[in-house]
Order: C-alpha cells, then sequence, then structure tokens
C-alpha cells in the first residue's frame, strides 16, 4: 500500500480513545469489585479502596470516554493536539490508588 492509497478518518483517532477510556473504565470497575468482594469481614482491611476503584472506573467509562471523544474530535478538526495534563494526572493517580489498594489487602490481609 502507498501513502496515496492510505485511508485518512478524522473520526478513527477519537473512536479509538473513548473506547480505550471505557476498556479502561470497566477494567478498574471490575478491579474494584474484586477488591470489594475479596474484603473479609472483621479484618483490618478497609473496603474504601475497592469502593474507589469501582466507583472511578463507572465514572470513567460513563463520563470521561464521551468527554474525551468530543475532546479529540474538536482538536482534530481545528487541527492542535489532543493531550490533556489534567487527564494523564487523573489517570496517575487512579493508577496510584489501585496499587495501593491492593498492597493494603495483600499485606493487612
Amino acid at each position: 500500500m502507498t501513502g496515496t492509497d492510505e485511508v485518512w478518518d478524522r473520526g478513527a483517532q477519537a473512536e479509538r480513545t473513548a473506547l480505550a477510556w471505557q476498556r479502561t473504565g470497566l477494567s478498574t470497575a471490575a478491579v474494584g469489585l474484586l477488591l470489594v468482594h475479596a474484603y473479609p469481614a472483621g479484618q483490618v482491611v478497609p473496603p474504601w479502596p475497592g469502593l474507589l476503584l469501582l466507583v472511578a472506573g463507572a465514572a470513567m467509562a460513563a463520563v470521561v470516554a464521551p468527554v474525551r471523544y468530543r475532546h479529540i474530535e474538536c482538536a482534530v478538526r481545528s487541527g492542535s493536539g489532543p493531550s490533556s495534563t489534567r487527564t494523564t494526572s487523573g489517570t496517575a493517580l487512579l493508577i496510584l490508588a489501585a496499587i495501593l489498594g491492593v498492597a493494603a489487602l495483600l499485606v493487612l490481609a
């Protein structure tokens, strides 16, 4: 395939990003649900890391994915870059919460 035969779909970038956010959100919610399910009754391990991941993952799939889709669609149409420092920071904090939650479950259980 040569450079002139390639199909350029401007909406594909936004669609791929939205699907990635949905997958990440559903995966995060699933991990949170597993942490809540694994919560041993009467133990020192709190259920809040699992609940936090469950809520954050559901919000990511339901709210963040459509917002990012619209943002990237507008950025691609205007010709600017679609990167966002707030989204990157939020994702890093969510991953840190997941790591701390799993570590707390493993250490204190």
